[in-house]
């Protein structure tokens, strides 16, 4: 958003990690453009969820109400971390792995999995912080959390971005490669990995249905039932956690909660 806009618009979980455009957007095309395209897309989509949940930590951290909101934000960060995790897990074990067999050529993804340990040890240092913070949530220091945010985030950024590219890279192969296949099949591997009452809720709490024009509204293809448990159901497990969040119930952007200082 632009900085002319109110403070209040500009500190949504827009910034200060910038959304990244999907290419079927750039393309301006809501219909069906290309394996390719539709399946960088919704990797762009999955990544813009990462961002938002990001984002929503960084901003909130600081404002929150000692000690009162701690052992909840603690918990919300800690589903981000696990979101992160079962991603990049999945891609390294399946998803990775099965576009090189398909196109017969191992090591082609290499340097993906090699961006994914540029910032493993920052991701560590993360989740080890708030696990450590256990029993004495009153400690939680947010400027301490924000200062390894920032020492991992413009890796993260550059490599969410990069893969994108990697992916338009791979129409080359043509039909060779049932990109969209392997796609949806490491997407559904990876929902069923997710922790079903921390981290499902956490991504789909920051799936923003009305992005790019509610182009993505419909996405990822989960059955209306099963989305609504996952919002409405999933939820009352740690109910806490999920005020922090950058979407509401029915994934239209909320203001967040602890967007300004608290007391």
């Amino acid at each position: 958003m632009k900085n002319s806009a109110p403070i209040e618009l500009r500190h949504w979980a827009d910034a200060p990690y910038p959304l990244i455009e999907t290419p079927k957007h750039k393309k301006r095309n809501n219909g069906y453009t290309d394996p390719y395209i539709e399946t960088a897309s919704t990797m762009c989509v999955v990544h813009n969820t990462l961002l938002r949940g990001l984002n929503s930590i960084f901003v909130q951290g600081p404002n929150i109400q000692p000690p009162a909101d701690y052992k909840d934000f603690i918990g919300y960060s800690l589903c981000w971390h696990s979101v992160v995790h079962e991603h990049h897990t999945s891609e390294e074990d399946q998803f990775f792995p099965e576009i090189e067999e398909a196109v017969g050529e191992k090591g082609l993804l290499d340097s993906n999995v090699e961006q994914h340990r540029s910032f493993q040890s920052g991701l560590d240092g993360f989740s080890h912080y708030l696990e450590g913070l256990a029993g004495n949530e009153a400690s939680f220091d947010a400027a301490h959390l924000n200062g390894i945010i920032t020492s991992f985030a413009p890796a993260l950024c550059d490599h969410l971005t990069s893969e994108i590219r990697s992916l338009l890279a791979l129409s080359k192969y043509g039909d060779k490669l049932p990109i969209e296949d392997l796609w949806s099949k490491e997407g559904k591997g990876t929902v069923t990995a997710m922790t079903k009452f921390s981290a499902l809720p956490f991504f789909f709490l920051n799936l923003d249905v009305t992005h790019e024009d509610y182009l993505w509204k419909d996405w990822p293809p989960v059955p209306g039932p099963a989305r609504w448990a996952i919002t409405h159901c999933f939820t009352l497990w740690h109910q806490g956690y999920w005020k922090f969040a950058s979407c509401d119930l029915s994934g239209t952007p909320q203001p967040l909660f602890a967007q300004h200082p608290r007391g």
